[in-house]
Formats: structure tokens, C-alpha cells, sequence
């Protein structure tokens, strides 16, 4: 048996610290990679109005919204029966305010800004194409925070790390491989320890 982890951790990190139901909400997705895909199956699962996906290489983008619409119709009837609108961008999108200015939710699934990568120090968007009161949720969870979150704060927007993602989708494999219940707060306050480098 295979499971996917990570689009439960995404979901809940979502819920339970970004405060937000996905239903209904207009959503960006920055990446088309496997994070980016699990992300993208999570979200038209809840059942959200539109994914926009926008990645570096348009194809890989494009591909990754064709699979997602194709799970779309070919699954359950309760999807089969979804509105969402499921499109791709150039990169070159992210220049534009007319982007991002009617969706809910923004979605970091690249490494721009990761520690120790070429890209750190690096965000994939400027402060002027973020809205204020958007939730820009970066899946980088190291450093803390990322250079994107620290523009969306400036911006206005609502803001949420990785670390969250990171710490529920380990708690769901620590529960699949033992079958006991994980201790979540344990979870958080290592995490937090180790990223802050034991400072409080």
C-alpha cells in the first residue's frame, strides 16, 4: 500500500493554523512539482472555485493542470459534478498584480528562499503583486521566516509557513507505521527548537 502524506499535512496546516476552508476559494499555485501535484489534489478535493498553476517550464505547469482537471472528471460523482476551473501560466505571470488580485490563496511549492539552495535569499514574488489580506501560504519551511513571508507581511497579506505541513504529514506517517496516535506538540516544539537553533 502507497500513501501520499503530504496533501493530508497540507490540508490540515491549512485548517488548523492558516484558518481558512478551502471550499469556494480562488487559488495560486507557484510550482508544478510533486509537492506542487499533491497540493493540487488536495485542494479540488475540498472542492475550491480555481487553481491557477504557474512554473518555471510551461509545460510541466500545463501538464500538471491537464491531470488535475482529468482527475476532475474521471473521479467520484462529488467531484465530477465540481466547478472548479483548473488553468496554467508562464512564469512570467508573476509580474503581473492582475495575477493574484482576486484569489484567496497563494501557494509556495518551489525552493525560492530555502536555506542553503542557490535561490536563498530569494522570493518568487515582489511586495507590489501581493494583495493585502490574501493568505500566502510558503511551503519552504527553513528558514523562518522565508523572504516571501517577510514581503507578504509587509504587503498586508496573511501569512504561513512550511513548518506546519512539515510537522502534520509526519504525524500521519508516524500514526500509519505504529498506529498510534503522534504527539503533535512534541512535534511542533522539536521542530521549532531545531529551526530557531534553540533559541525561544
Amino acid at each position: 500500500l502507497g500513501f501520499n502524506t503530504d496533501a493530508y499535512g497540507f490540508i490540515e496546516a491549512l485548517g488548523k493554523e492558516g484558518h481558512i476552508d478551502p471550499e469556494g476559494k480562488r487559488v495560486v499555485i507557484l510550482g508544478a512539482g510533486g509537492v506542487a501535484r499533491a497540493v493540487g489534489f488536495a485542494l479540488v478535493q475540498k472542492k475550491v472555485d480555481s487553481v491557477l498553476i504557474i512554473n518555471r517550464t510551461f509545460e510541466r505547469a500545463r501538464a500538471l493542470a491537464d491531470s488535475v482537471a482529468s482527475y476532475i472528471r474521471d473521479s467520484s460523482p462529488g467531484l465530477a459534478t465540481s466547478q472548479t476551473k483548473v488553468s496554467a501560466l508562464p512564469w512570467q505571470g508573476i509580474r503581473s498584480g492582475e495575477t493574484f488580485s482576486h484569489c484567496h490563496l497563494i501557494v509556495n511549492c518551489t525552493t525560492i528562499g530555502m536555506k542553503h539552495s542557490s535561490q536563498e535569499g530569494q522570493s518568487p514574488l515582489s511586495l507590489e503583486v501581493i494583495p493585502k489580506g490574501v493568505l500566502v501560504y510558503d511551503l519552504v519551511y527553513n528558514p523562518w521566516p522565508t523572504p516571501l513571508l517577510r514581503l507578504a507581511q509587509k504587503a498586508g497579506a496573511n501569512t504561513l509557513g512550511g513548518l506546519p505541513m512539515l510537522v502534520y504529514q509526519g504525524a500521519a506517517s508516524f500514526q500509519l507505521w505504529t498506529g498510534r496516535e503522534a504527539p503533535v506538540d512534541i512535534m511542533f516544539n522539536k521542530a521549532k527548537e531545531i529551526l530557531t537553533g534553540g533559541k525561544r
